[in-house]
């Protein structure tokens, strides 16, 4: 999986989960659904960081000594 395509996967429900915790939201913790950003951030690292680990773990498993 590109990067650019696990960008887009992540980006959409989160946009979709940002208007609707916006919406659902009272007036006085509207201000909650700005945490929808960093926590996106922290994901989509996240998710690259596992998959660098699992492309070297395979990398390491096909190359012999």
């Amino acid at each position: 999986m590109t990067k650019r395509k696990l960008y887009w996967m992540l980006l959409i429900p989160n946009i979709l989960i940002f208007f609707i915790i916006l919406v659902v939201l009272p007036e006085g913790k509207k201000n909650y659904s700005v945490f929808t950003i960093p926590i996106f951030w922290i994901v989509y690292y996240g998710v690259l960081k596992v998959m660098d680990l699992k492309a070297k773990k395979k990398k390491m498993e096909k190359t012999p000594f």
